[in-house]
């Protein structure tokens, strides 16, 4: 094989089109092929007509349901050949540039993410455009303007045009004289005009006629064009932001979302003042349809603006944004990031609580069982704080994805009111004062003052909690004191010198202060208390003498 066709493209039976999203256990990377245009060009036309596949569903109804995300297929019984290997073939199919909806920074976004994740890099890049257009409006001029940069400055030194092959679509359709001259005097603008720098380099021009055969033809003469070039179209790395601020495509993509963002904030003010002058009780019809233009115009405005933010520091010489604009920019991406702050926390001891729980019911050492329930104990304190605010913040910006679906389950579930009826049932329980038993002065739990004494349940018994029951034995700890006999168990000492830091990491439930002194009484539970009061005052009990332990680990 020469030096000039070091690879060409060969089948080895009836070629098929099916899609792959995992490429990594191929033994070298595919010969990948990036198809790119307009909306409604006919990449995914050319996708099915390759694989003679309808059934893959991709070009239907385009006017509706077009690609949004980038998605690659694997062309099955084809494969690049080079001298000592062979290589699978890849297409990859993006959204449609130039789309109201899409910037074009989201595109290579995509682009860029996918070849990072997979490791590859960008060998062709095709670029269909529609024979049977009226004209070629500046958007797509642009777009046309961006690659034709980005190949010029990653395709190498020796004709990196040649990485690119502009493919003339929709000839199927071409059903008149009139449109036939139309498609002629159009093919002769694209290989006199607008692609003449690229063709005269070493950029392919090709037919696409919506037939199998039309679609081969087309990669074999991309492939022989490619051969052209000494590297490939472009790399994972050249797609990146560091590039894009020092790079003329990097500039060229960041002026078209300046570009965007400007157009979308102008049309949504025209429509906040067409439904202010809209009755809505005179014509319903007319004011559900602004108000749904103005929803759809905010959430495309503050797409662009997040993908602004996300850009960081600007490339060199760029316009500023209108005060007005950037300080709309500039509140959005305030709020995502203040999203992230009282999200991320919450998902944490989620995700703590999930793994401790898993982790208990396994065996485990005595010592390790009470660090994991002790982390458990904490993340379940945590929680019902956090989620509630969560839920206060509201529904999270746009491009921000909520909790996942247990944990919003969860949040919606509201536990802090819980919480809540549990402060409020301990606060009523206050108005039954008992005289203080000698055996439990203040400083057996705390100093003097710590307002957690008067949580714990005296009449609580370790035969009643087994597990509390063998921590006890473990560490040595003091048994609980026994209402029926007047003293604490065995004849330990009861001070169970917990630390006043340790004491406050319980975060127990907020008691309202005692009306007298905490040496003189202490609450206790009737014994018409519900059991499911005494359940979580033992809970809590158990919880203060897991940290008494933890606190003569650490000395």
């Amino acid at each position: 094989m020469s030096e000039e066709t070091r690879r060409k493209l060969l089948t080895t039976g009836t070629v098929a089109v099916k899609p792959r999203s995992d490429w990594r256990d191929e033994k070298y990377d595919p010969f990948t092929i990036l198809l790119a245009g307009p909306t409604g060009a006919g990449k995914s036309s050319f996708i099915e007509a390759l694989g003679n596949d309808k059934s893959l569903g991709i070009s239907k109804d385009q006017l509706e349901g077009f690609t949004q995300t980038v998605t690659a297929y694997h062309v099955k019984n084809m494969v690049c050949k080079e001298q000592y290997r062979s290589l699978s073939v890849c297409l990859l199919d993006s959204p449609g540039f130039s789309d109201t909806k899409m910037s074009e920074m989201e595109i290579i976004e995509q682009v860029r993410m996918w070849m990072e994740d997979q490791s590859f890099s960008l060998d062709i890049i095709l670029y269909f455009c529609p024979i049977n257009a009226t004209r070629i409006p500046g958007t797509q001029r642009r777009t046309i303007d961006m690659l034709k940069s980005l190949v010029r400055a990653t395709g190498g030194h020796w004709q990196p045009e040649g990485t690119f092959t502009i493919v003339t679509t929709m000839w199927d359709q071409v059903c008149s004289e009139r449109v036939q001259k139309r498609a002629e005097d159009n093919l002769a603008y694209i290989r006199e005009n607008l692609f003449k720098d690229m063709i005269e380099g070493g950029s392919g021009l090709t037919t696409f006629t919506n037939t199998r055969e039309s679609a081969v033809a087309i990669l074999d003469t991309c492939d022989k064009h490619s051969n052209k070039s000494d590297y490939v179209a472009a790399s994972a790395d050249h797609l990146g932001k560091s590039w894009l601020r020092v790079t003329p495509y990097g500039r060229k993509l960041y002026s078209d979302l300046l570009r965007r963002i400007e157009e979308v904030w102008v049309w949504k003010g025209t429509l906040k003042f067409d439904l202010a002058q809209t009755d809505s009780a005179r014509d319903p019809e007319l004011n559900a349809l602004l108000t749904s233009q103005l929803e759809e115009t905010i959430r495309i405005l503050d797409k662009f603006a997040f993908q602004l933010a996300e850009f960081g520091v600007p490339p060199v010489k760029m316009p500023a944004l209108q005060e007005d604009v950037e300080a709309y920019v500039t509140e959005k991406y305030k709020q995502r990031k203040l999203y992230a702050t009282v999200c991320r926390p919450l998902e944490d001891y989620w995700e703590l609580k999930l793994l401790c729980e898993d982790k208990l019911r396994k065996p485990f050492i005595a010592h390790y069982r009470a660090d994991v329930e002790r982390r458990l104990s904490q993340a379940t304190q945590q929680l019902p704080n956090l989620a509630k605010k969560l839920a206060d913040f509201g529904p999270p910006p746009y491009g921000v994805s909520g909790p996942r679906a247990d944990l919003a389950a969860y949040v919606d579930s509201k536990p802090w009111l819980r919480v809540e009826s549990f402060q409020d049932t301990d606060s009523e329980s206050e108005s039954v004062i008992a005289p203080q038993r000698t055996s439990l002065e203040p400083d057996a739990f705390a100093k003097e003052g710590d307002p957690h004494v008067s949580a714990v349940d005296v009449t609580s018994e370790p035969d009643d909690m087994p597990h509390l029951r063998e921590l006890l034995e473990e560490s040595g700890s003091p048994q609980p004191y026994h209402a029926d006999t007047g003293s604490a168990s065995d004849n330990q000492s009861t001070n169970v010198g917990i630390t006043p830091v340790s004491t406050m990491k319980l975060h127990a439930p907020q008691m309202a202060p005692p009306s007298e002194p905490a040496h003189q009484s202490t609450s206790f539970r009737p014994s018409g208390a519900s059991g499911a009061q005494r359940s979580r005052l033992r809970r809590f009990l158990a919880q203060l003498l897991f940290w008494r332990k933890r606190s003569q680990t650490q000395e």
